[in-house]
């Protein structure tokens, strides 16, 4: 007895060792994934750990958790429908599915899960034939379109087959033959062995057979010699259990056609002759699409980012769909299109813009919401899409609610700062004498932030000088600004660049205005020989091209000569270079390449015109130079969107 008491007393030791292990390893995937809730791995870890150990509170918090991360993964909330069904939670489980196919009703695995655990509770109750019926005949409404769905059609034809309900069956062969999808030549061979295999009474409706009838008729009535088209005979068949009224009644006599030969070939003729047209047609459109189709590798959610020419084939895919016209092929593709592609910002902003377009403003915004709360919430590019959409339908007070409460959970982004001035600009713009005094003040508090470089700073100061220059229209002001930022950030080739503009800005410019801009950069210290050699030769084209004295453009010319002999490399003159000269722009397009400045492939490319506009420099306006922010020291604006570093218009 004692050594029993002991092994016991060892066993419940190590179970209780185990038990504890197991803890550990729990609080050690949670706490990963709490450092880290987009750590997919993590969660995954943490989803697969919790199955094993079949604990279903435990797995219930981590699967809510994931799923309101991740709800495109659909085999997620089949594992967790099918546990809550394993621990005997029938109605959480439906509720599980439910939700699940709320938000990837696409998903035809899900709607085929779902739909065995329907056929499993319903078993043996009254209607339940009724009750998948209407569940097939919602996944159909939902995803039927999706061009891998071929087996949601296939199961539903089957099972309407195997209850005999053969009308019902011919009726949904006649959606699916003119319904794209990948299987569309199996579709077709099964209906002919279909028809091939019954009565024509029994699989048409009563109008086309009656249809049918007098068009063939005529042409087979010699044939028949008198014979008639068919013969009635009787038989029996179980009653279902549905239609049990009397219990010791299980049988039922029925009568049905038999065609004569003759009459059942030209029927069956007709009939595929009929259906073979819709076939034709529909595989017309799948091979308008096939090629994009066959273009799209990861039909699937994932974390993983995609490739570029699978970005590109979505692109060229909704473009086509679009100008087909019709609004539910359109929408499911798009549907399709963001579950594939989640993560990217510009296909939410596409699937919105489309929307908006065909006046659904309820469901533009309702894919704003999905893309701004759940799969893009960290991005600013689809705050700002969404902002701008409520600003454009004159919702002021939504537009700067959504700015204010990205920028409170990831503080530290330029665009989403600029925005934030420029909404409520544009609210004060509408009286007729604006008052741009918050705008100014707004920007004069950014500019002077602790916690932002000296590049940071100068962006500001651009943004608010080309306000005092092209809205206020006071020149000096502009100035003031610019030349107050160069006094902080004297190295900064763009305020030396936008001193120049704003000199060249007015119609009516004075030469002495800018040549003295010209000179501020000439003659600053903090600039290299090479950069002031480019305001050098902007200056000479000036005099060259629109100045009136002559002697200034000789001395000017001699001093151009001067520094030009600095330069490490002998560059063209005015007078020895006799192909065409690049221009300033170039030039400092140029000299940004060397000295790094992000690449077009890092800027927001959406390929549309809207999202440009909303993801582009704050305002929505082009053309004004733009700082390459210096964001070293700055973690909250690691992922601060870049703005276009080429110039294309001046002040």
């Amino acid at each position: 007895m004692g050594r029993d008491r002991s092994r016991s007393g060892e066993r419940t030791r190590r179970s209780r060792s185990r038990s504890l292990s197991v803890d550990d390893g729990a609080r050690e995937l949670w706490r990963v994934v709490k450092d880290d809730p987009y750590s997919f791995d993590g969660w995954t870890r943490l989803l697969q750990y919790v199955e094993q150990k079949d604990e279903l509170d435990q797995a219930e918090g981590a699967y809510e958790s994931f799923l309101k991360r991740y709800p495109f993964c659909y085999g997620y909330w089949r594992k967790y429908a099918e546990m809550q069904k394993r621990h005997k939670k029938y109605e959480k489980a439906l509720n599980v599915y439910e939700r699940g196919l709320q938000e990837i009703s696409l998903s035809v695995d899900l709607w085929l899960s779902y739909i065995s655990y329907i056929k499993e509770i319903a078993q043996g109750q009254r209607q339940a034939d009724a009750k998948i019926r209407a569940i097939y005949l919602r996944a159909l409404e939902a995803c039927g379109m999706e061009f891998r769905s071929d087996k949601l059609w296939t199961q539903y034809i089957d099972w309407e087959i195997e209850n005999g309900e053969y009308q019902k069956a011919s009726q949904v062969y006649d959606i699916v033959l003119s319904t794209p999808t990948q299987g569309y030549i199996g579709h077709f061979e099964r209906y002919r062995r279909f028809v091939e295999e019954r009565e024509p009474d029994e699989i048409l409706s009563m109008e086309e057979y009656e249809a049918i009838t007098d068009k063939i008729y005529d042409k087979i009535k010699n044939d028949l010699d008198g014979a008639p088209l068919f013969i009635i005979e009787e038989f029996e068949e179980d009653i279902s259990d549905e239609e049990v009224i009397d219990e010791s009644q299980t049988k039922r006599t029925v009568t049905r056609r038999k065609h004569m030969p003759v009459a059942l070939i030209a029927y069956r003729d007709e009939i595929i002759d009929r259906r073979t047209k819709l076939h034709l047609a529909n595989e017309v459109e799948i091979n308008s699409r096939l090629k994009y189709e066959n273009s799209i590798r990861r039909p699937y959610f994932h974390v993983k980012p995609l490739e570029r020419d699978q970005l590109s084939n979505w692109y060229k895919y909704l473009d086509f769909e679009i100008k087909e016209k019709k609004k539910k092929r359109i929408q499911v593709l798009f549907e399709r299109c963001v579950i594939s592609c989640a993560l990217y910002e510009e296909m939410w902003i596409k699937y919105a813009v489309y929307l908006d377009s065909i006046k659904d403003t309820d469901g533009a915004r309702e894919v704003f919401k999905r893309a701004s709360e759940v799969h893009c919430s960290r991005k600013p590019g689809i705050h700002l899409a969404y902002s701008l959409f409520e600003e454009k339908h004159g919702d002021y007070g939504a537009a700067a609610a959504i700015l204010y409460d990205f920028d409170r959970q990831y503080p530290g982004y330029a665009s989403i700062s600029l925005r934030k001035i420029h909404v409520s600009r544009r609210k004060n713009g509408k009286d007729k004498s604006p008052d741009y005094s918050s705008t100014i003040s707004k920007f004069e508090k950014l500019m002077n932030e602790p916690g932002n470089s000296r590049r940071v700073s100068s962006f500001y100061a651009m943004k608010l000088a080309r306000i005092h220059l092209k809205l206020r229209h006071d020149k000096k002001a502009a100035e003031k600004v610019i030349k107050e930022a160069i006094s902080r950030d004297k190295d900064n080739l763009q305020l030396y660049m936008t001193l120049v503009d704003i000199a060249f800005s007015s119609s009516r410019f004075h030469e002495r205005d800018v040549c003295d801009a010209f000179d501020f950069a000439i003659d600053s210290r903090y600039l290299s020989v090479e950069q002031k050699f480019i305001f050098s030769q902007r200056k000479l084209d000036f005099l060259e091209d629109l100045g009136n004295d002559p002697g200034k453009l000789q001395t000017h010319y001699l001093e151009h000569l001067k520094l030009e002999k600095e330069l490490d490399e002998p560059a063209p003159t005015l007078f020895s270079n006799l192909k065409r000269k690049a221009s300033f722009e170039e030039e400092v397009d140029s000299k940004r390449l060397k000295e790094g400045t992000d690449s077009p492939s890092d800027l927001v490319n959406t390929n549309n015109s809207f999202a440009r506009t909303s993801i582009g420099n704050g305002d929505g306006n082009g053309g004004f130079y733009s700082p390459n922010v210096d964001l070293s020291g700055h973690d909250c604006l690691v992922n601060t969107p870049t703005y276009p570093e080429t110039p294309t218009q001046p002040f």
